[in-house]
């Protein structure tokens, strides 16, 4: 290997070197939230974990960590864990209707349906149009056997407009529902 080359490739391992010795707690909320977009439970509490370590959130990225956080242990079914971590981010923003509708399919989960129906309600209230609610209602009614109040709400999630990711997501699962139900 040329001199020259090899300096360069030393250059190149100290940089990577350097930039995996970061400290996990360098993690910001972006990161977080990025963690979450690859569905990786392990990898979102690790990454949330850091983001809230590192600490200087502000009031909405801190619920808004906490609540990303809890995905990652609703991906291991860790519905304790994620339930503590959705209570916290509703403490701080009692106004996070992720929380109430991500804290409600915990519950739903836990097989603890009157509580899933009223975050599911208080995540409608909070967003009239939440696609995803609509939906969790959905599954939660077809869990407990009943058909009829499960199709409403698929119908329902399929009525709203919303553009987020979340909601065109939604819809696509309510349709899929629908088809099932109505085979």
């Amino acid at each position: 290997m040329v001199p020259h080359m090899r300096s360069m490739l030393l250059i190149l391992l100290l940089a990577a070197a350097a930039f995996a010795a970061v400290p996990a707690s360098a993690q910001t909320s972006e990161d977080c939230y990025r963690a979450t977009l690859r569905f990786n439970g392990p990898e979102i509490i690790s990454a949330c974990s850091a983001a809230l370590e590192r600490g200087g959130l502000n009031k909405n990225d801190l619920s808004i960590v906490y609540s990303n956080r809890a995905l990652g242990y609703m991906h291991q079914k860790q519905w304790d864990e994620a339930i503590a971590d959705l209570s916290e981010s509703l403490t701080i923003d009692g106004t996070n209707q992720f929380a109430f509708n991500s804290r409600g399919q915990c519950w739903s989960n836990k097989k603890n349906y009157e509580r899933a129906f009223a975050d599911f309600d208080e995540a409608l209230r909070l967003d009239p149009e939440f696609t995803g609610a609509y939906l969790n209602r959905g599954f939660t009614y077809q869990e407990l056997g009943d058909t009829q109040k499960a199709i409403a709400q698929y119908r329902l999630a399929l009525q709203q407009t919303g553009t987020r990711e979340i909601d065109k997501w939604a819809r696509a699962r309510a349709q899929e529902r629908l088809n099932e139900l109505e085979r």
